[in-house]
């Protein structure tokens, strides 16, 4: 292997675990936006039933859009797929849960099985929730993982 993918270390970030490959990504995401995004679930958690799994491994995160317009969560959404998450806004009409912004961090190596499967339906242009819906989130051509998203 010429460059080895590593997840890096789990730490503490913001009241929530993830592992440092995520924080990064989440931190560029942040410049990009002007803005600092508040987390409501990081990784290695198993506390959220109705996550199913996504948040068991590393490379997941649900954010609170708490005041945000909704033309503004589409515009977070965007910039967290720009720098290598497959991220979705979630709404109570999907769930029982309330409106957030869930990503998974594309082609982390920690990331849980359900984590996995919603970065292949991302992919193929599907929501990854069960129901395998259409993704409704903005375009973002070409889909690029963190690595490549630093290269480019």
């Amino acid at each position: 292997m010429v460059r080895p993918l590593t997840p890096g270390g789990v730490l503490d970030f913001r009241g929530a675990r993830v592992n440092s490959r995520t924080r990064a990504m989440l931190l560029e995401a942040e410049r990009l936006l002007g803005r600092q995004l508040a987390i409501s679930q990081g990784s290695y958690s198993t506390s959220d039933p109705t996550s199913a799994g996504t948040h068991d491994g590393g490379g997941a995160l649900d954010l609170a859009v708490d005041g945000m317009s909704g033309a503004y969560r589409t515009t977070v959404v965007r910039h967290l797929r720009r720098v290598g998450f497959a991220a979705w806004l979630r709404t109570p009409a999907q769930g029982d849960w309330p409106y957030h912004i869930h990503a998974v961090a594309l082609a982390d190596t920690d990331q849980s099985a359900p984590a996995q499967h919603q970065a292949g339906d991302y992919y193929l242009g599907l929501n990854g929730l069960a129901n395998r819906g259409p993704d409704d989130g903005p375009v973002v051509s070409p889909v690029l993982t963190w690595e490549e998203y630093q290269r480019s």
